[in-house]
């Protein structure tokens, strides 16, 4: 915990994404971006006048060194998030790390280990887990709406469309594995799945998986893929299907992606009917218990208020002390789950987590 009424913050990478991150500032934030950091000179200025900041670097350490920057959001390619953390949590500053934590189960347990050591505080922002209707549907289920849960089964369709504008330099790196640290479905938009099938329903102690690939561009791509696992409580089991149809138009302000939910227990069904893409009228979250089906069109579903609300839920970690998603360890449990899925489709076995060091 902090002892500021205001904190100031250092971004660190101000590409596309940062965008998103930036709606976290502004009206009614207990903070402000008070310095940015990026290796193109141009566009660390540009943000730094674009957000109002006091000062811009091309050096993360340069950044680090600042002693008015109280806390600092890694926002950088996942070949870099071990690297700048481990100095940002050495200099002192809590850090939110873009997800996925990093490439590797073992990059993120150094990072985990280096926060504990250091006793500084090191979250990874999930935006998934603050999107509001995956927010309302695990509070339903927690409070028993569906009776207890017995299955969940999430569909990912990567589609087509004009949707959000991202840079080539930003997709250089997510089509490289050594770089990314994996596939652009099943690694980096897997960890928001991965992430959000724990978030529901528990933790998980054995997955399967086919992750198969296919050509766009002259490029392979990690899809189609099925993952299927195994949750630790009992009689909990999950499923999650990512498909490419670049000719299905998908309406979206972000990705074309459409993501959808439904979660199945012994009363009563919760059904999530989008996320970042827009492929249907339905309404974002619908409840089915006696009979009687709830449509929930009021509640908050534009995708970018993640991001508002997961930034503004760290700030409230690091001035009040107060339960932020998601914690290092966390973080690191998600890193499993995205690895043994991995692994069982290499080896084509059931793995289970605790098999990941």
């Amino acid at each position: 915990r902090l002892t500021t009424p205001h904190l100031r913050i250092g971004i660190i990478g101000a590409g596309r994404s940062a965008d998103l991150h930036a709606l976290a500032y502004g009206a009614g934030a207990r903070a402000s971006i008070c310095a940015v950091c990026d290796a193109d000179a141009e566009i660390a200025a540009a943000r730094a006048t674009e957000w109002g900041a006091e000062r811009s670097y091309t050096d993360y350490r340069d950044l680090l060194a600042d002693d008015r920057i109280d806390a600092v959001e890694i926002i950088l390619p996942h070949h870099l998030h071990e690297e700048v953390t481990l100095a940002a949590l050495a200099a002192g500053k809590p850090v939110s790390v873009q997800k996925p934590m990093a490439r590797s189960v073992a990059e993120s347990q150094r990072m985990a280990d280096a926060a504990a050591a250091a006793d500084v505080d090191l979250r990874v922002l999930e935006n998934f887990r603050h999107y509001p209707p995956f927010v309302e549907a695990k509070r339903m289920i927690d409070e028993g709406a569906i009776g207890e849960p017995a299955t969940q089964h999430i569909s990912v369709i990567g589609g087509g469309g004009p949707g959000w504008e991202v840079p080539r330099r930003a997709w250089r790196w997510r089509l490289d594995a050594d770089l990314c640290g994996g596939g652009p479905c099943m690694f980096d938009h897997g960890y928001h799945i991965f992430s959000i099938a724990q978030y529901l329903l528990g933790p998980v102690e054995e997955v399967f998986a086919w992750i198969l690939t296919s050509e766009i561009a002259r490029i392979e791509i990690d899809r189609p893929a099925l993952v299927a696992w195994k949750h630790t409580a009992r009689n909990r089991l999950g499923s999650w299907d990512t498909t490419g149809s670049p000719q299905l138009l998908v309406p979206s302000k972000y990705y074309t992606n459409d993501e959808r939910v439904q979660i199945v227990g012994e009363k009563g069904i919760i059904w999530i009917n989008h996320c970042s893409g827009l492929l249907t009228s339905a309404p974002p979250l619908v409840l089915y218990r006696d009979g009687v089906t709830t449509e929930y069109h009021a509640i908050e579903s534009d995708w970018g208020a993640s991001f508002r609300i997961g930034g503004r839920d760290w700030h409230g970690r690091l001035l009040d002390g107060t339960p932020c998603e998601m914690t290092a360890a966390e973080g690191l449990d998600v890193m499993r789950f995205s690895e043994a899925a991995h692994r069982a489709a290499a080896e084509r076995r059931v793995v289970r987590i605790d098999e990941m060091a």
